[in-house]
């Protein structure tokens, strides 16, 4: 059941943070952007931005709907397709 104060638990495996990161890398080559300039077109700190890259964290779906606004990248391809070239909604 659920409890206030229990943390919540991740629903993102190590392999899946990865590969998410390695989509995020995709699209930020193909703009060009260093990381910092990219997480900062996202609203984040480049050590923020850089750890979701390097899947060492799990992003939020803030990331995903900044994604989309920004550079109008399909939340579905990025959490879950492995090609590595990035896919605009249509």
């Amino acid at each position: 059941p659920y409890t206030p104060s229990a943390a919540m638990p991740r629903s993102a495996t190590d392999e899946i943070n990865t590969a998410y990161g390695r989509r995020m890398a995709a699209i930020r080559k193909q703009t060009g952007l260093s990381q910092s300039a990219f997480g900062a077109k996202l609203g984040l700190s480049y050590r923020t931005y850089a750890s979701y890259e390097r899947g060492e964290r799990e992003a939020p779906v803030a990331v995903h709907r900044a994604l989309y606004e920004t550079f109008g990248i399909d939340p579905v391809w990025l959490m879950s397709d492995n090609n590595l070239v990035p896919r605009s909604v249509s």
